[in-house]
């Protein structure tokens, strides 16, 4: 479990220029503010980023493919978080952190209806094992399609790629409390629900085309 771990390593992934270097800085201070926990905040990007550590991705996968370096035992740390850049972080992360237990992985199921049941990979937690490391060693580049595309026997994204080794048994996943990790698309247009500590903004909008009284991008 992550009580008492001597260093957690919280990781983000940039890649191309979807996203400018602020969402990287930004995400990297809303850490700070909201994990009371030792910590490195590193990025998997191509570019060098101000004022943020960033290493090179190991394999240049596109888009949010490039989230299966994550776990090549050549990158991932002992304990890890990984959160996409564009989450909106509303309350306190140490109890998020403090929640993971045993070895899975752990990330909160997905509400799309497009892949309800699966796994949604906007905030994830794992210790370095071969559980996770699965993850990349059973990952073949030929599935990457990018950008992507819906037809029978491709995958869309990592998630589905994530999803699928966890219905073969190969992966085993935890869900985190759901209480705390919400869609911004189902469950946020309303009002922030209590005790929230991260927001999704899965697919559209994005947080920086949203107003609410909850978070300033």
């Amino acid at each position: 479990m992550f009580v008492g771990v001597e260093m957690l390593t919280v990781w983000s992934v940039c890649w191309g220029d979807k996203y400018e270097d602020y969402c990287v800085q930004r995400l990297q201070r809303e850490v700070r503010k909201h994990l009371p926990l030792e910590h490195e905040f590193i990025c998997i990007t191509e570019r060098q980023i101000e004022g943020v550590a960033c290493i090179p991705p190991i394999n240049d996968l596109p888009g949010w493919w490039g989230k299966v370096n994550l776990f090549s035992p050549d990158v991932e740390r002992e304990h890890n978080l990984y959160l996409d850049l564009d989450v909106v972080i509303t309350g306190d992360l140490g109890d998020l952190v403090a929640s993971h237990k045993g070895r899975h992985l752990a990330a909160p199921s997905n509400w799309a209806a497009s892949g309800h049941g699966g796994v949604q990979s906007s905030v994830m937690l794992w210790r370095a094992n071969h559980n996770s490391r699965q993850i990349y060693t059973l990952f073949y580049p030929a599935i990457a399609h990018w950008p992507p595309i819906n037809k029978p026997g491709v995958l869309w994204g990592d998630q589905e790629h994530i999803t699928a080794l966890r219905d073969a048994d190969k992966v085993q996943v935890s869900p985190l409390n759901a209480d705390w990790i919400k869609s911004y698309k189902y469950h946020c247009r309303n009002g922030l629900p209590a005790d929230t500590r991260v927001v999704v903004f899965h697919g559209d909008p994005k947080p920086s085309g949203v107003r609410e009284p909850w978070f300033q991008w």
